[in-house]
């Protein structure tokens, strides 16, 4: 059959095997054509199909080895993209390092890679973990100018990307970056004031380690609404008191500001004029008896 002769040898190896024909391994083309057409079971319309089937087979394999090696070969580009980075990066702040004058000191700096873990968004909190890095930088000597180039370092390659995307000047500002981290992982001033009031202590560990953890979500809770003296810390408790007695609903219609809305006298008069139209409405909406 001339449509036989149009596949590869392979192939017709793969159809003879399913067809339970014994092929030797010095067999010509011509020759499992023979016997593909020779044996009992043959019948073409059979035959047709079972190549197509092999040969569509045969199509998706190789196209998933192709897409495999392309997607090795560009996390590989990317890999050598980072590393490169990274090389720019430090060398620019050795330059910076020598050309001021703590420039002996930072030849002996600490790298804090052998101080902390990398960071696993699996197992760890963003914010703790950068509470962590900077009190291990502080401990460390490390001048902040320094410390981008150390988290980098501490972070995996998708993480450190997000700061590498960044404008140069802004890549090496570590608040910035930082603020960059927290919103990746969308920690924004509820979600710390959400875990300053619901975070417990996991077993096994020390109050203390409370202690500091539960500082750092009212640290960033606190931050995050710009809350930078007593008074606003009043108004901020008071707020948040008034928001824990408030209806659902009424969160619901101040939905887009309700995080932020931080005086409590501004919240009240909200409230109050959410509630007060809302009355008017349902006494609107009572019918008079006739």
């Amino acid at each position: 059959m001339a449509f036989l002769a149009k596949h590869r040898k392979e192939e017709l190896i793969a159809l003879a095997d399913d067809m339970g024909i014994e092929i030797s391994t010095n067999y010509k083309k011509i020759d499992i054509c023979e016997k593909i057409k020779d044996s009992p079971d043959f019948e073409e319309e059979f035959v047709r199909g079972c190549l197509e089937e092999i040969v569509r087979q045969r199509e998706e394999l190789k196209a998933q080895a192709e897409a495999s090696e392309l997607k090795r070969t560009e996390a590989l580009r990317q890999e050598r993209e980072f590393e490169l980075e990274k090389m720019r990066i430090s060398n620019a702040a050795e330059v910076n390092s020598v050309a001021s004058t703590r420039s002996e000191n930072s030849k002996n700096r600490l790298s804090l890679k052998n101080l902390l873990q990398k960071f696993d968004a699996q197992v760890s909190d963003i914010s703790m973990y950068l509470a962590l890095f900077e009190r291990q930088a502080r401990t460390a000597g490390i001048e902040e100018t320094e410390w981008v180039p150390q988290l980098i370092s501490l972070l995996p390659l998708d993480l450190a990307q997000i700061i590498i995307k960044e404008p140069e000047e802004k890549m090496q500002d570590y608040l910035n970056v930082k603020e960059v981290l927290l919103d990746r992982f969308k920690m924004k001033p509820k979600t710390f004031r959400l875990k300053f009031t619901q975070h417990q202590k996991k077993t096994g560990a020390l109050w203390r380690e409370l202690v500091f953890e539960l500082r750092n979500y009212l640290d960033g809770w606190l931050d995050g609404l710009e809350v930078r003296d007593f008074e606003n810390l009043k108004n901020l408790m008071i707020s948040d008191q008034i928001k824990r007695r408030e209806a659902g609903e009424v969160k619901e219609h101040f939905l887009d500001e309700w995080g932020k809305l931080v005086d409590p006298l501004v919240l009240a008069g909200k409230i109050d004029e959410y509630e007060s139209v809302r009355s008017s409405r349902k006494l609107h909406n009572v019918r008079m008896p006739e």
